[in-house]
């Protein structure tokens, strides 16, 4: 009696040995193909970068610290928490230096200074060099920076 096969031409039965087989082939071609095309699989972007803020001057009197863009200052209490600035937080500081956990900055945006009373002390226009501290050139990953400015 001849074996019953479908359209396609191929067996419907398969032992135990003959679908390992062919599961050890997919993952071949698969492997291969995906070696060919070049293509590269970057994870999804789950890391912030972190910029420091070094305070040179009376850094006493400083009570905060924002990074301001034209969409506003941050970290503030009526930033939009799903736009960029929603980003920005503060993740240490001293009277020094200020340490910001942050992502999807400009280029170049503005440091404020702030004492207790929310008065201005200073406004500088920075634009960090982001250095990669993790990840690859193709995915990226996360970058700290240093910028400096004086009250």
């Amino acid at each position: 009696m001849p074996s019953r096969r479908p359209a396609s031409g191929c067996a419907t039965r398969t032992t135990g040995r003959g679908r390992a087989a062919a599961a050890a082939a997919s993952l071949l071609v698969a492997s291969v193909s995906a070696g060919c095309s070049g293509a590269t699989v970057c994870p999804a972007i789950g890391w912030s970068n972190t910029l420091t803020v070094e305070l040179g001057g009376d850094a006493a009197v400083v009570d905060r610290v924002q990074l301001c863009t034209d969409a506003g200052c941050a970290p503030a209490e009526d930033i939009d928490p799903s736009g960029p600035l929603g980003l920005v937080t503060v993740a240490e500081h001293d009277t020094d230096a200020w340490i910001f956990s942050v992502a999807g900055l400009p280029e170049t945006f503005t440091v404020r200074a702030l004492d207790v009373d929310g008065a201005v002390l200073t406004e500088s226009e920075v634009a960090p060099e982001w250095t990669r501290t993790g990840g690859t050139e193709r995915c990226g990953g996360p970058s700290e920076a240093v910028v400096s400015t004086r009250v």
